[in-house]
């Protein structure tokens, strides 16, 4: 892993710089203390104030340049929380309303974020809102999950992932995270809010 090692500090210019990790933190806070506050209460107007925080970042303008942009953007998770996506859930806001405090409350949550893709009730939630929702409950033992991040994590592990929606598959690729890129030895305990950055480098690379 010693040249995952080299890249990933050259990566962390990045996501190191102050203004990257407070636009991630303070948009989390939001998000959690909206779910906290409103759990199972959403009116369109706050589901689509939650989707906005969990997919707000200040980055560069592209993977050439570590200065990042003077404003905030809407695009940390790509498609997840924007677009049709969006409009779908926003739709589906009722059964937002049923399983966000399900996903939020339940003890055991690898099995209950597979009983949601089971169930495969909101429409645009794909993987991304029901790992948000655990990774907001506990951001250094879950991780969001998009395909996209998924394939840049096989590059550093060496193996096949697989991004069936389902518990056993999330567990997964958790598990990998922690196996892969938290021991490598950096400089710095990787924050939560970078690890996404990082592997989406990595897929670009």
């Amino acid at each position: 892993m010693s040249d995952w090692k080299s890249r990933i500090e050259e990566y962390r210019k990045v996501s190191l710089q102050s203004d990257f990790l407070e636009a991630r933190v303070n948009a989390e806070l939001e998000a959690r203390e909206l779910l906290k506050s409103k759990l199972g209460q959403f009116n369109r107007e706050d589901l689509e104030l939650f989707l906005k925080l969990c997919n707000t970042e200040n980055v560069p303008k592209d993977i050439y340049t570590n200065t990042l942009r003077n404003k905030l953007t809407n695009t940390r998770f790509q498609l997840s929380f924007i677009g049709a996506n969006k409009s779908l859930m926003i739709n589906d806001l009722d059964k937002c309303n049923k399983w966000m405090p399900i996903l939020w409350n339940t003890p055991d949550n690898i099995k209950t974020v597979g009983e949601f893709w089971k169930c495969d009730q909101v429409r645009g939630a794909g993987m991304g809102l029901p790992t948000m929702i655990l990774y907001l409950k506990d951001s250094v033992k879950y991780n969001v999950w998009i395909p996209f991040l998924s394939k840049a994590l096989e590059k550093c592990n060496g193996r096949i992932l697989e991004t069936v929606r389902n518990g056993q598959n999330y567990r997964d690729y958790n598990n990998t995270i922690s196996n892969t890129l938290k021991i490598i030895p950096l400089e710095t305990p990787l924050w939560p809010q970078e690890i996404d950055y990082i592997l989406y480098r990595i897929g670009r690379a």
